[in-house]
């Protein structure tokens, strides 16, 4: 065994006996393990003997081992240098770092603490959940959770999303903490794993008023949700068959679409708009509107780094998103685009949220514009789906047919 390798494991079982010992995390994965993503070494007592519980840490799960302090030790000193090429021990006294150069040469580096309280070896402690697992009538429905009420480890992905996307809702709720009756739609909402878990969570947990809409195209979906949605006893939630364009709703608080194709991505932030909804949340999906009009010619100072189809197809997604999020703004939301879950769980993984704020005054609007023309402009782009929809309220027989393609999944 390396003697650096040695060294840096007796600072971690000498920092448990003293007390000191916070936490110690691998990283920078050997490319033999691009399943496991990194490690997570904590101190939890068991029996009243100390112990280390290494948590793994895989694209799709984690697995949880425990070891003790001993054999905890040997384990790392195993994985060390084969499985993981970076190091980092977390005591109350100093942080220590081993890392690999790239002649995969060890060195230890020493930093300043970044905590000040070590682990209190606590095992038995309840992971607080925004949406509880145990006697869940739809996550079970759904698939995710067995008959104990425990996730089941091929869905920990799709679990781990619903969270996400319910902190997101948590967010935003203050926007909607004064309407007595809140009214939602989730367009596109596929077999509702988002739309169950929403209802909830402003049901249930924040004693919200909600009128909420799913609404899909496919009609065994549309049955399958509302018998769910019966018998997890769901009183103000309803599923209906419609596409985007035929849907109607006068009055929203909050609009919802994730993943909803191409330009119904627009159709659904169109109608939050003409509805004054006061949050509007979109995940896009594709962007064929804006690819297909991009014209990148040799004199453009972007056509070195743009000739690649790859390249131009994510400058695509990108530059379509902008336009969305600045129109947004123009309108007097106050919009944030961000990932919301990691690209590992989807690819698709980028949400814009706006908040309905105050108007903008006229020369802020024009300002805005210009930038959305620039923009355009650049990138040989003559219009923006969304752009047309909002100009053209009452003829819109140019508008794309057909465009809604929803994931069920």
């Amino acid at each position: 065994m390396d003697k650096v390798v040695q060294e840096f494991t007796e600072k971690v079982s000498s920092s448990v006996y003293k007390g000191t010992f916070v936490k110690l995390v691998l990283g920078k994965r050997v490319l033999d393990n691009q399943e496991l993503n990194k490690i997570v070494v904590r101190y939890v007592k068991l029996q009243e003997k100390p112990n280390l519980q290494f948590v793994y840490k895989y694209v799709r799960q984690d697995v949880t081992k425990n070891f003790s302090v001993e054999d905890g030790v040997r384990q790392l000193e195993t994985i060390i240098g084969n499985n993981f090429l970076s190091v980092v021990l977390f005591t109350t006294k100093e942080d220590w770092e081993l890392k690999y150069n790239n002649k995969h040469v060890p060195k230890i580096y020493k930093q300043k603490p970044s905590f000040t309280e070590a682990a209190d070896g606590q095992h038995d402690q309840v992971k607080k959940r925004l949406i509880e697992t145990k006697d869940n009538v739809y996550l079970k429905s759904l698939g995710i959770t067995d008959q104990k009420g425990e996730v089941i480890p091929s869905m920990n992905a799709k679990f781990r999303q619903v969270e996400k996307f319910v902190e997101i809702i948590d967010s935003l709720a203050g926007s909607l903490k004064d309407i007595p009756l809140v009214k939602i739609a989730d367009m596109g909402c596929g077999k509702g794993y988002l739309t169950f878990a929403v209802y909830d969570y402003l049901t249930n947990n924040l004693d919200m008023h909600v009128d909420m809409q799913g609404v899909e195209t496919q009609d065994s979906l549309v049955k399958f949700c509302n018998n769910t949605a019966q018998k997890a006893l769901f009183g103000g939630l309803k599923f209906c068959c419609s596409n985007i364009n035929d849907f109607k709703a006068e009055k929203l608080d909050m609009l919802i679409a994730l993943h909803a194709c191409d330009t119904a991505t627009d159709d659904a932030i169109y109608m939050g708009l003409k509805s004054e909804a006061k949050v509007i949340i979109v995940a896009p999906c594709c962007h064929r509107q804006i690819r297909n009009q991009m014209k990148i010619t040799e004199n453009n100072v972007l056509f070195p780094a743009l000739k690649y189809g790859i390249l131009l197809e994510r400058q695509a997604e990108l530059i379509t998103d902008s336009l969305r999020a600045l129109i947004l703004t123009k309108h007097g939301y106050k919009t944030k685009v961000f990932e919301f879950v990691e690209y590992d769980n989807t690819s698709k993984n980028l949400i814009i949220t706006a908040e309905k704020g105050e108007e903008l005054p006229k020369e802020e609007q024009d300002k805005i514009q210009a930038q959305i023309n620039a923009i355009k402009n650049k990138f040989g782009i003559k219009y923006h789906y969304l752009e047309k929809l909002i100009e053209n309220p009452i003829d819109q027989s140019w508008r794309i047919l057909n465009a809604q393609c929803y994931k069920a999944d």
